[in-house]
Parts: structure tokens; C-alpha cells; sequence
């Protein structure tokens, strides 16, 4: 198993390492994925954003006047971030950076000051989606492979090693994890049903063969909750990242919004009375490059992005673009990507007027991200998502959804998807994951609740000096 004993690598990503004096060399296999994601051919691609180098042997990305890379964007971010160079995937485990560079870098200050923590995991093993493989382009509409993708996302991130167990044909989102097949569904899965039992003993089998050395801090993450919940763990501590569905049964538990978390407190007492202690809220996360600032809206319709179905809403808001007099596109399944980010981005205002607790709703930081305001009900995790009059409005009555419509264009765009990249975006939560990670194995070993140095958010001055 790979080793991992410092701190992991957060990218605060201030733009350092891409404006450093150097090149980034193009390996062959690489070029194809990049123009197909700029929507360019190869040889415009080569010819519009490379150089040849000096030994005439390979390709460089282009710089611009100020000796930045050339896919560097205003706000920081990497223009091709999903499909960059290898080179740039591996910063800095690969990369021998100068101690003067090292300064400049804000993430290894970061790191620093952090110091080493020896209950940083050594490996994490993600148990994933017990019926789909991780595609989330073939399986756009399922909230949990979405959210099995995004928590491996943050796992490359933080540079943790990780192991996802998953269905034949998934696809990991870099080169941080290792893939361990579990083979194909035997039958739908169904709490205490054939393949629920046959999925169980496949991952027990999986696990034991993949054990680190003894005493290394090593996790388990369930991200499918009960069909996960009768492995063999090994002795090691199994949490549940992410959860927004309505039932659990680890000891550690990471909610997206505090009310989900009371309606989980409230719907299983006896289950979470002894170990809230070692629960946490940690919003859910989406990479920002995915969703960039759309231009001014060329049409004036309303969106609703979502199931289709009673609880979402979705009478409501057909009842608003009625009201308003817009157009209502309604988009149920099937987006994804650049045509996704392109739908929202040129709405006046997303509708997500949600019935029930919503526990997180991804579209409503979807559309944040954007720029494009989000209009939902006052009540759940909108409450804690949704800025009331600053990046949408939460409504109570037909009368306040029109009025929102109405005010919508007045909300300033640009400032809405600075908000929700500040608390949204993969780089804002990785801190916070990462102490969790720690707080899990030290809780684990050194004594539950009486654990010394037992801090969730080590980001958070616990540790200050008090005035």
C-alpha cells in the first residue's frame, strides 16, 4: 500500500506553480483528451496553444506575455483542469520545487503550519455505488454516483491514497486511486436480498486482501449506507461521507447541512444517541472549472433541473413561470458537463421549490457556481445554502416565488459565483475532510470522546491563545 505520513496537499490554488519560470511538456496521449475538451481538432489545438521545445522532441504548452501558462484563468483556475497534463496532476509529489518557489506556494505554507500528524490516513478504502459503475457521463441523473465521484475527487485532491470497490467499467477520476473490481450485479439490490449478501462478502473478501502494515491509520468510507453495512471492517473505523440519504448505521457520519443532520437525529434516535459526538457537517462540493461565469443570458426563461416528480416541486414551478409569464425549460435527466453548466448559466433563475428537507440539493450550488441566481423554498438545507437576496431568495408563497423571479436580474452574478466557489468548491471543504480524517483514526484509537487532541477542524483556532 502507498504511504502517506504528512500532511496531505491542499491546493489553495493561488496560481503560483502555474506562473513559476519552467515548462509543461505534452506527452502524446495527452493532446487528444485536451482539444476534444477546448472542442478544437489536434492540429488547431497544437498549433493555437503549443510550442515545439528546443531538442525539437516534444510538445509544450504555450505561455502568455506575463510567462503564466497559457490556460490560466483571471479568478486561478485551470482552463482544462479535468484533462490537464500528467505533468500538472502530480504537483508536488513528483516535482522537485526549489526551496524559493516553496515560499511562494501557498498550500506548502499551509502545510507547514499544520506540521506532520501522524493520524493522517495512510490509505482510504471508498465503498462505492453497489449498482452502477462510477461513469457519472452514462449515469448523469444518480445522485450517488455523483456524489462516489466528487468524494474521489477530493481524495486526489488532498493527495490521499485510496482504494474505490466498485462495479465492473468504472472510471476514477485520477491517478491517486487504485480500482478494485467487485464484478457485475448478481440482481437489484435490496436491503438483505441475495445480492446484498453476495455484495457484502465480495467486499469483505477485497478489503482483507488490501490491508495496509498493522497500527498504519487506515479508513473505510461507506457511501452507500446500508448495502455496505454488514462487511467485515478488519478492526479498521468505517465513516459515511456525504450522507443525504435517510438512514446510517456508521459511528462517524458526515452531513451536507445540519438539518439533514437533525432529520437523521430525529428519524433514528436510538441509532445516533451514542455516537453524535463523532459526527460532522461538511457541505457537499463541485469543481469550479466545470461551471464557469456564463455571459449575460441571450433568452429569459426559467429552469428547472431535477426529477420529475410531485416532491421536487416541479408543480410549483410551473405555476411561477405561469405567473411571470417566462418560459420554463425543464431538464429531467441526461445533462451533464459543458451542456449543463451552458443550461444553467443562461437561465434568469433556476427553480427549486423542493417540498420535502431537502438534505443538500447539488443544483442549487450548481447554479451558484454559475452565477445564476437559485430560487427554492425556506426550508432544509436552502436555508443554509441559499443567501436570501444575495445569491437567490427562498420563498414561502406564489407572491414572493413571482417577486424573486422578478428581482433576479438585479443580483449581481459575478459576486454569487465568487460566494459559492469561497464555500462550495472543492478547495473550501478540503481542510475540513482532511481533519475529519484525523479526528476519525484518533477517536478510534486513543479513547472516543476522551481522545486527546480530538478536533474535527483543525482549520478552526481551536488552539489559539485566548485573549
Amino acid at each position: 500500500m502507498p504511504n502517506q505520513t504528512d500532511q496531505p496537499f491542499v491546493c489553495q490554488r493561488c496560481g503560483a506553480c502555474c506562473r513559476w519560470p519552467g515548462i509543461v511538456r505534452l506527452r502524446e496521449q495527452e493532446i487528444a483528451p485536451i482539444a476534444n475538451f477546448l472542442g478544437m481538432t489536434e492540429e488547431a489545438f497544437i498549433e493555437t496553444y503549443t510550442r515545439l521545445a528546443h531538442n525539437r522532441q516534444s510538445l509544450i504548452c504555450g505561455e502568455r506575455e506575463d510567462g503564466a501558462c497559457i490556460f490560466l484563468t483571471p479568478d486561478n483556475l485551470c482552463r482544462i483542469h479535468p484533462v490537464k497534463p500528467m505533468q500538472c496532476r502530480t504537483f508536488p509529489g513528483e516535482w522537485d520545487v526549489p526551496p524559493e518557489y516553496r515560499k511562494l506556494c501557498k498550500a506548502r505554507q499551509s502545510q507547514a503550519d499544520l506540521g506532520t500528524n501522524a493520524n493522517t490516513p495512510n490509505v482510504i478504502h471508498v465503498l462505492g455505488h453497489p449498482m452502477l459503475p462510477l461513469d457519472c457521463a452514462a449515469h448523469s441523473a444518480d445522485a450517488q454516483v455523483f456524489n462516489c465521484h466528487n468524494f474521489c475527487v477530493l481524495l486526489e485532491y488532498l493527495h490521499i491514497p485510496y482504494v474505490y470497490y466498485g462495479i465492473k467499467g468504472s472510471q476514477l477520476p485520477g491517478p491517486v486511486g487504485d480500482f478494485m473490481d467487485i464484478g457485475r450485479p448478481t440482481g437489484t439490490w435490496r436491503y438483505g436480498n441475495r445480492w446484498h449478501i453476495t455484495y457484502n462478502q465480495r467486499l469483505s473478501r477485497r478489503l482483507e486482501s488490501n490491508l495496509g502494515p498493522e497500527g498504519k491509520p487506515e479508513l473505510i468510507a461507506s457511501l452507500y449506507g446500508a448495502a455496505q453495512s454488514d462487511i467485515d471492517p478488519q478492526g479498521l473505523p468505517v465513516f459515511e461521507p456525504m450522507v443525504g440519504y435517510d438512514h446510517c448505521w456508521t459511528s462517524y457520519r458526515v452531513f451536507p447541512s445540519y438539518a439533514h443532520q437533525h432529520a437523521i437525529y430525529a428519524i433514528m434516535p436510538e441509532r445516533t444517541r451514542d455516537d453524535r459526538f463523532f459526527d460532522t457537517v461538511i457541505p457537499h462540493f463541485i469543481e469550479p472549472e466545470h461551471y464557469g461565469l456564463a455571459e449575460p443570458p441571450k433568452e429569459d426563461y426559467l429552469l428547472y433541473l431535477g426529477r420529475d416528480v410531485p416532491a421536487k416541486g416541479i408543480g410549483l414551478a410551473r405555476h411561477c413561470a405561469e405567473d411571470t409569464g417566462l418560459r420554463l425549460v425543464t431538464a429531467h435527466s441526461g445533462w451533464h458537463g459543458k451542456a449543463k453548466a451552458k443550461l444553467i448559466g443562461q437561465a434568469r433563475a433556476v427553480l427549486m421549490p423542493t417540498l420535502y428537507v431537502e438534505p443538500f440539493g447539488y443544483v442549487a450550488i450548481e447554479a451558484q457556481m454559475c452565477g445564476t441566481p437559485v430560487i427554492t423554498t425556506d426550508w432544509g438545507a436552502f436555508v443554509e445554502t441559499v443567501e436570501h437576496g444575495v445569491t437567490g431568495f427562498r420563498c414561502r408563497t406564489a407572491a414572493e416565488f413571482a417577486a424573486a423571479v422578478r428581482m433576479a436580474p438585479k443580483l449581481n452574478r459575478t459576486a454569487i459565483r465568487d460566494a459559492a466557489i469561497k464555500r462550495f468548491s472543492v478547495a473550501a471543504v478540503a481542510k475540513q475532510y482532511a481533519s475529519y480524517f484525523q479526528f476519525i483514526w484518533n477517536v478510534h484509537k486513543n479513547g472516543g470522546y476522551y481522545s486527546r487532541d480530538a478536533f474535527r477542524d483543525t482549520t478552526f483556532p481551536w488552539l489559539s491563545e485566548q485573549p
